[in-house]
């Protein structure tokens, strides 16, 4: 049975400074929706350009963030201390500008661990501190990955049972990794998209327009939440 396509919210911005501005407006209502509802409010962090942006959003906004707790929806299969390392990158970034997030409120792949161990630890621990995730932020790649699920490696997608799953011979360096899946991404109250850049924009339109399913991130529908799109004038230009 197909699902129906979960309503798309697209919110251009024209300059970095209001698109840090339009993450703010989304963390201070999601987290506030969340802590209405429960005592944490979990997020899941993608890496790359998201970092930053986020890290001026949340100055930005000077959310109050306690009872704020984030997880990765990817992570290489590198030490924690590795310059690839997803959790190692925000914490370095956070440490510095935000040191308010204390290191205890990451939720961490046990990269020491086998990877297969080290996605079925990620996925037990997802599964103990999270029913549905309140927010997740992704992104996408000129290919139209999102997470580490690659068009490359269509079978990722097709996976109806796990939450997380171990990834091998990415196409994208490094090789290995741990991944979100499609049920557990989809299941989520708000997904959000944060794609900056000229370079994207066909991809962009490919994914939420065309909805062409080659493209790994046009396969996400949250099928009880809300989806939104936050791009910036590079981005947007041809939807």
């Amino acid at each position: 049975m197909s699902q129906v396509k979960s309503p798309l919210k697209i919110i251009r911005s024209t300059s970095e400074d209001q698109l840090v501005q339009v993450l703010a407006d989304l963390l201070k209502r999601c987290s506030q929706e969340a802590l209405a509802r429960q005592d944490k409010f979990n997020v899941g962090l993608s890496g790359g350009s998201l970092i930053q942006l986020l890290t001026k959003a949340l100055k930005s906004a000077n959310l109050k963030t306690t009872n704020w707790v984030f997880f990765f929806c990817d992570e290489r299969y590198v030490p924690l201390d590795d310059s690839d390392s997803t959790y190692g990158a925000y914490r370095a970034e956070w440490l510095t500008h935000l040191p308010e997030i204390k290191e205890s409120q990451f939720v961490r792949a046990e990269t020491t661990k086998s990877l297969d161990a080290c996605a079925a630890d990620y996925e037990a621990k997802v599964k103990k501190q999270v029913d549905q995730f309140d927010l997740l932020l992704l992104g996408m790649g000129p290919d139209g990955h999102t997470c580490s699920l690659f068009p490359e490696q269509p079978s990722t997608l097709q996976e109806s049972e796990r939450l997380v799953i171990p990834i091998r011979n990415s196409p994208k360096p490094p090789p290995e990794r741990i991944t979100f899946t499609l049920p557990l991404i989809n299941k989520a109250r708000d997904v959000a998209f944060v794609v900056t850049g000229a370079g994207k924009a066909s991809v962009v339109k490919s994914v939420f327009v065309n909805q062409d399913k080659k493209f790994p991130a046009a396969w996400v529908n949250p099928t009880k939440g809300q989806l939104t799109l936050i791009v910036d004038a590079g981005a947007g230009k041809e939807i």
